[in-house]
C-alpha cells in the first residue's frame, strides 16, 4: 500500500509530552511532604501495586442538621466496598443497616470503570450499592466520616453521601417509637450477653 501525503502527520502539530505534575507545587520541606504522605491510607490498585490516598474528613453537619431527633444517611457506594463500609460500621457499634442494589450515573455519565484491573460499562447506568442508615443526631458526623474513609478510592465514581431529617422511628413489633424503636436492643448481640 502506497503511503499519501494525507496519511503522513505533520510533525509540527505534535505537542512535547508534559508531566502530568506540572502545575503541582510542593509547600514546605521534603519532611512535612513525607508525613503526610505517610499518614495517607494506601490503597490497593490493579496488579497488587499500592497507592497513598490523603484522609479526608466532611465538614461537620452540626450547623447543616435540622432539630429533628433522628437521621438518614443514604450512601450511594460501589458495590466492592460494601463489606469494608459494613464491617466498619459494626465495629462503631452501628447495627440496622439497609442496602438495595441500584443503577445510576453521576458526574462520571455512566462512563466506564475500573474493577479488578479491567474496565467496564455495559450502558449509561452503572451498578451500584444504596446503604441507609437511621441514627441519633450526635451519630451522623462519625457515621459519615467511617463512611468516607472505608468507600473513598480517590476516583470518580466513589459515590455521594445524603443526610435528611427523620420525623419519627416505630417499631412494628412492639410498637415503641422514637428512642425505644430507635436503639437495637433484643438481637444477637443481646442475646449472647443474657447466656
Amino acid at each position: 500500500m502506497a503511503v499519501s501525503s494525507a496519511m503522513v502527520a505533520n510533525p509540527s502539530t505534535f505537542r512535547p509530552l508534559q508531566s502530568p505534575f506540572r502545575d503541582f507545587a510542593f509547600m514546605g520541606s521534603v519532611a512535612s511532604l513525607s508525613s503526610r504522605l505517610t499518614a495517607a491510607k494506601p490503597r490497593c490498585l490493579s496488579g497488587g501495586a499500592f497507592r497513598a490516598i490523603r484522609p479526608i474528613r466532611a465538614q461537620s453537619s452540626s450547623h447543616y442538621l435540622s432539630d429533628a431527633k433522628f437521621y438518614k444517611i443514604e450512601a450511594i457506594l460501589r458495590p466492592w466496598r460494601v463489606s469494608q463500609v459494613s464491617a466498619a460500621l459494626l465495629k462503631m457499634g452501628i447495627r440496622g443497616v439497609t442496602i438495595s442494589d441500584v443503577r445510576g450515573f453521576g458526574a462520571q455519565g455512566g462512563s466506564a470503570e475500573r474493577q479488578g484491573g479491567s474496565e467496564f460499562s455495559e450502558d449509561k447506568f452503572l451498578a451500584k450499592v444504596k446503604m441507609e442508615i437511621v441514627l441519633t443526631k450526635d451519630q451522623v458526623d462519625a457515621v459519615i466520616d467511617k463512611i468516607i474513609e472505608e468507600a473513598r478510592t480517590g476516583e470518580i465514581g466513589d459515590g455521594k453521601i445524603f443526610v435528611m431529617p427523620i420525623a419519627d422511628i416505630i417499631r412494628i413489633r412492639t410498637g415503641e417509637r422514637g428512642e425505644s424503636a430507635e436503639r437495637m436492643s433484643g438481637g444477637r448481640a443481646d442475646m449472647s450477653m443474657a447466656l
